[in-house]
């Protein structure tokens, strides 16, 4: 008989693709929450989604959308949801830091060396199909919980014809504005700001 058992390299390579896809799609729902709180056109959603890291974007999302809440119901589902997102970019530092074999069992063997308040460790970990397969079905879930969110929530009330000076003493401005400049960007438009904070094309 031929033996159909996958090749042990190939097998966990597919588990930590798998993994990796399911957090991308994580992600770009992050982002269209993003997109639609900013309320911000094609060309902008690319400059900005791609300029600030994970952390800030699901941060930010979270603030907005538990801020706009009307309800301790939706507070709960914001905050809940938001906090899960958080947890499992904590566990995806493990699989995309790591280097990783498979073992002889058909697991994958994750190891990395972590520096961390003056002392360092090995982070050891064995993960094996029913371990994979429980943090891709809760990003399965979670995908579902952000699009719930995504209608929940609702663009930041922000004109992007006032002064920059206007926009700050605002305090529903602070978040956007905040973002932009962070980012070295306009809060006009979205594009690269000069080295002294003035827009490039002014």
């Amino acid at each position: 008989m031929t033996d159909t058992k996958p090749d042990p390299p190939e097998k966990a390579c597919s588990l930590v693709g798998r993994f990796q896809y399911h957090f991308g799609r994580l992600e770009q729902k992050i982002d269209q929450a993003v997109i639609k709180l900013l309320d911000l056109d094609e060309r902008t959603a690319q400059i900005v989604t791609g300029s600030v890291d994970f952390a800030k974007k699901l941060n930010f999302v979270r603030t907005s959308a538990y801020g706009q809440a009307t309800t301790a119901e939706n507070k709960r589902f914001a905050d809940d949801t938001c906090n899960s997102v958080f947890g499992i970019n904590t566990t995806r530092q493990t699989v995309i830091h790591s280097s990783f074999e498979p073992t002889s069992d058909g697991s994958v063997q994750f190891r990395r060396t972590v520096a961390k308040d003056g002392r360092v460790r090995i982070d050891d970990q064995v993960w094996d199909d029913k371990e994979f397969s429980k943090h891709t079905t809760k990003m399965s879930t979670l995908e579902a919980d952000l699009d719930k969110l995504i209608e929940i929530i609702k663009p930041v009330p922000f004109d992007w014809n006032n002064s920059w000076q206007d926009m700050y003493h605002r305090p529903s401005m602070r978040i956007p504005l905040a973002l932009a400049q962070a980012h070295g960007l306009s809060p006009y438009d979205g594009t690269p700001l000069k080295s002294d904070g003035s827009d490039v094309q002014s």
